[in-house]
């Protein structure tokens, strides 16, 4: 029984030792580089497919546009083309994030401007207006109400509802408000900004409400496919 003891001790020691030793012949500095490196080269790959998908989702975007298509409706009329477009960069934000979906946004108002001209100052309001619009679905699709990781059917149903919602009276708003200063700007007559601001925010609302519901139709469905091909 010591005789057992005494070589089990002895066998322990040997395994410190070697386990003490392999640690002393470790270079730390070296592998903490190589995983540095890794990290990076892995980064790089990822900003690299993210500026292809944006440069895809912008061409898409930039191509549906020219579909000129128009649906009179009442006071205002829809263009299907431009239905589509806002459709591809609401969803954005699912397929390359928050960061890149917002600069979708900021680079179609550069790219409409490169290719129709007009006043800056309208493509940049345009822009930024595009910038709301893809915030507020990650805000309220993603973050508030958690959309994506809801697994019932029916309290998802009514998040989306109310997300839409809320997204066809806030945006809208903030559109026909950019507009406003815009003409204040541009033109300096306060009662032709306000008319203008008023016309704006009811024909966004109803063009809005055709992109907000090709989104909330389609946004999980989406996000699953997302997740499959991230997985």
């Amino acid at each position: 029984m010591k005789k057992t003891d005494e070589l089990s001790n002895s066998q322990n020691q040997v395994s410190e030792t070697k386990f003490t030793y392999d640690l002393d012949t470790i270079d730390l500095d070296y592998e903490i580089s190589k995983l540095s490196k890794t990290n990076r080269h892995v980064k790089f790959k990822s900003e690299t497919l993210n500026i292809t998908i944006v440069s895809l989702l912008l061409s898409m975007s930039t191509a549906v546009s020219l579909i000129n298509v128009i649906i009179p409706m009442f006071i205002t009329s829809i263009n299907v083309g431009f239905v589509l477009k806002y459709f591809i960069i609401a969803i954005s934000f699912q397929v390359v994030g928050l960061y890149w979906g917002m600069i979708i946004g900021l680079l179609d108002g550069l790219l409409q401007f490169l290719i129709w001209g007009m006043s800056p100052l309208f493509r940049l309001t345009s822009a930024l207006g595009l910038v709301v619009w893809v915030f507020l679905f990650w805000l309220l699709f993603e973050k508030l109400f958690s959309i994506y990781t809801n697994k019932s059917t029916t309290s998802r149903a009514m998040a989306s509802f109310c997300g839409g919602i809320i997204i066809l009276f806030i945006q809208p708003f903030v559109g026909a408000t950019l507009t406003y200063f815009r003409l204040m700007i541009e033109v300096g007559v306060k009662d032709y900004s306000l008319l203008m601001f008023a016309n704006t925010w009811i024909s966004l609302m109803v063009f809005d409400l055709f992109a907000i519901i090709l989104f909330v139709t389609t946004t999980y469905r989406i996000q699953l496919i997302i997740s499959k091909y991230r997985q």
